[in-house]
């Protein structure tokens, strides 16, 4: 079980990081800059390209709104970006229909999450919406699977919710992309932009790396993982246990074949070697028992996992080193469980053996 648990955990850890890695897909910027108030696009594309390293910068427009039932009360909190059209800086992992075109005046991509009020909804059918007052039918292009938040999350052609908005050609948050992407040079560059513009006197509310929210996302499934692979550990610690109890008993139920054994002149170190491998070899049946249970476990704890922390399932993915890396933990774990009754099985003598009963 302990091994089983150790193996599905690896597997769990690399199933949650590649799903990370593709929510990274929305979050392309290297930095994110929020002001308090809008500015013009034009403008603030001036600015920001004022700094070294600037090489592509987005205005996205946002709204807020509800989904709404036939009855007109509200199913679900909506929040909808908007990037340009022709943005780079978003690529969406779309489960059904298409991604926006500029002709959606009134098109939705939107999380699948949405499922959960609307099961039948289909890329092509309409939502009723009421964003900004305004309450009318959108249509809905295509479904993208996203982490599950508060609220669904959807994303709008910029024309039409810019309008929506009232800041045509201008926005209060902008994307903007760096000639360098590692996360060293987002967070310099982030402090670097935020203080260019608060020097020109422009209201800036917040800027913040394209990496900060995923590499929470991961520290915190590290700590997790961290966790499970302990108890994992714990388990099969009380399992090593077991196996140096079973292998004591097994000594002493071969007391006189020992004593046979030394009698015919086998040496210490035989004796050693003969319970050693016998451990060793339990313990090696015991790694194919617990890659066989690995399997039934890693979907299980993928799926508990994924929609305690994502609130829908993830695609489960397999690695080698859970397996090979169990492979070396039970087998030294086995070598030690029996290293004491082999020890005990070595100092037995000739007399003490023809003296049990």
């Amino acid at each position: 079980m302990g091994g089983a648990i150790f193996i599905a955990v690896f597997n769990v850890r690399v199933s949650l990081h590649e799903y990370i890695g593709e929510i990274g897909n929305y979050f392309l910027a290297d930095v994110t800059l929020d002001f308090d108030r809008p500015y013009r696009l034009s403008e603030i594309e001036m600015v920001a390209g004022q700094v070294p390293g600037v090489v592509h910068i987005e205005g996205w427009a946002f709204a807020g709104g509800e989904v709404l039932f036939a009855d007109d009360t509200v199913a679900e909190n909506l929040t909808i970006l908007a990037p340009p059209v022709d943005s780079t800086l978003v690529s969406p992992i779309l489960v059904a229909g298409r991604w926006l075109r500029a002709s959606d005046r009134r098109g939705l991509a939107i999380s699948e999450s949405i499922l959960e009020r609307f099961p039948d909804l289909q890329p092509g059918d309409s939502l009723r919406l009421k964003v900004n007052g305004e309450t009318e039918a959108w249509e809905i292009v295509g479904l993208f699977k996203f982490t599950d938040q508060e609220g669904t999350f959807a994303y709008g052609a910029y024309p039409a919710i810019a309008g929506l908005s009232g800041l045509p050609n201008r926005s209060l948050s902008f994307r903007i992309v760096t000639d360098n992407h590692d996360p060293a040079a987002q967070q310099a560059m982030s402090e670097t932009i935020d203080a260019h513009f608060r020097q020109l006197g422009y209201k800036v509310r917040e800027t913040r790396t394209g990496l900060s929210t995923l590499r929470t996302a991961s520290e915190s499934l590290d700590i997790l993982v961290t966790f499970l692979l302990i108890m994992a550990l714990l388990t099969a610690s009380v399992g090593s246990m077991g196996l140096a109890g079973a292998m004591g008993m097994n000594v002493l139920e071969r007391t006189r074949e020992i004593g046979i054994m030394r009698s015919i002149g086998a040496t210490d170190r035989e004796i050693i070697r003969l319970v050693v491998v016998e451990g060793v070899i339990i313990g090696s049946l015991s790694w194919f028992l617990a890659v066989a249970l690995s399997f039934p476990i890693t979907y299980l704890l993928s799926s508990i996992l994924s929609l305690a922390i994502f609130r829908s399932p993830i695609d489960v993915k397999f690695t080698l080193e859970g397996f090979g890396l169990w492979l070396l933990v039970v087998l030294a774990l086995s070598a030690l469980a029996s290293a004491l009754p082999a020890r005990s099985a070595a100092r037995l003598t000739i007399r003490e053996v023809l003296a049990y009963e």
